[in-house]
């Protein structure tokens, strides 16, 4: 594996964390300030718990693409 791609999965799993805390916090948010933050956000934008989600399914195939490349 180049290490270009490496520093991209080190920089994915980051922003996979980052995304994580983000979450946690929205998730206590009370519901007026969940609307508030949605309706503030760029057009377009996922919530919070959707860019979680999407950002750890990215991170795990991709590591799961490259352990069974690694295998061979």
């Amino acid at each position: 594996m180049r290490i270009e791609l490496k520093d991209f999965l080190y920089e994915l799993g980051k922003y996979a964390d980052q995304t994580h805390i983000l979450k946690d916090k929205y998730e206590k948010l009370a519901d007026d300030e969940k609307v508030f933050v949605l309706q503030h956000s760029p057009d377009n934008q996922l919530s919070p718990i959707v860019q979680d989600k999407l950002a750890f399914d990215w991170l795990s195939t991709m590591q799961q693409e490259i352990g069974a490349a690694d295998e061979k």
